[in-house]
């Protein structure tokens, strides 16, 4: 991936994590019970799966080969990535 494509990735990752979190924490609340997933776990979902979205959706026509996948909702539970809240500015 070329440093203008990790630029770009970091840049759209930080600003969406501000509507990515309230929102995560928003749905923890109802996931949350059914997956028996830790409120770190559930937010370090959202956000692997927000790269991907970025990595493969938003930015597909500068990054040729993605390297992020998505993680389906069975593996949140499992899920070891955390939000660096550094991250987010």
């Amino acid at each position: 991936m070329s440093e203008v494509a990790q630029l770009l990735l970091l840049v759209i990752r930080g600003i969406l994590l501000w509507v990515i979190v309230p929102a995560g924490v928003l749905s923890w609340m109802v996931l949350g019970p059914m997956t028996n997933a830790s409120l770190g776990a559930c937010l370090g979902w959202f956000d692997l799966n927000l790269i991907a979205f970025v990595q493969r959706g938003l930015l597909r026509l500068v990054i040729r080969d993605p390297q992020a996948k998505w993680v389906p909702l069975a593996e949140m539970r499992a899920t070891k990535h955390r939000i660096v809240f550094l991250g987010m500015w």
